[in-house]
């Protein structure tokens, strides 16, 4: 067990060694055709990010991390609206416009989408 231990040890070292050894440059692009997928967290009350630029036709996932239920709706008319979102449920939709949202069932919380122009 004694010499299990050592190895383990003896690999995470080498592992953060090897980490450390990024100069943190990268000359390598990643260039995309198509629509994008963003992420908006959902998690102690708040929307994070609180505002996100995307393009037309990309998808935004609303990902409930909070210990609570929320729901994903335009604002301020509901226009368009998820379901409940139950902790670690999810919300995904295409975005065709800029629009602010909000959650119905907590009211001050708010956020945008916005269009790049």
């Amino acid at each position: 067990m004694k010499k299990f231990i050592q190895i383990v040890a003896v690999c995470f070292s080498v592992c953060l060694i090897l980490a450390g050894c990024d100069n943190g440059s990268s000359s390598s692009t990643v260039e995309s055709t198509g629509p994008q997928r963003d992420t908006v967290i959902i998690k102690l009350m708040a929307f994070t990010p609180d505002t996100l630029t995307v393009n037309k036709g990309d998808t935004v996932v609303w990902i409930n991390q909070d210990i609570v239920a929320h729901d994903v709706s335009h604002f301020p008319d509901r226009a368009w609206h998820s379901d409940t979102l139950n902790p670690q449920n999810v919300f995904v939709k295409v975005i065709d416009d800029s629009s602010s949202y909000f959650c119905s069932i907590h009211p001050t919380m708010r956020a945008t989408v916005l269009l790049k122009k």
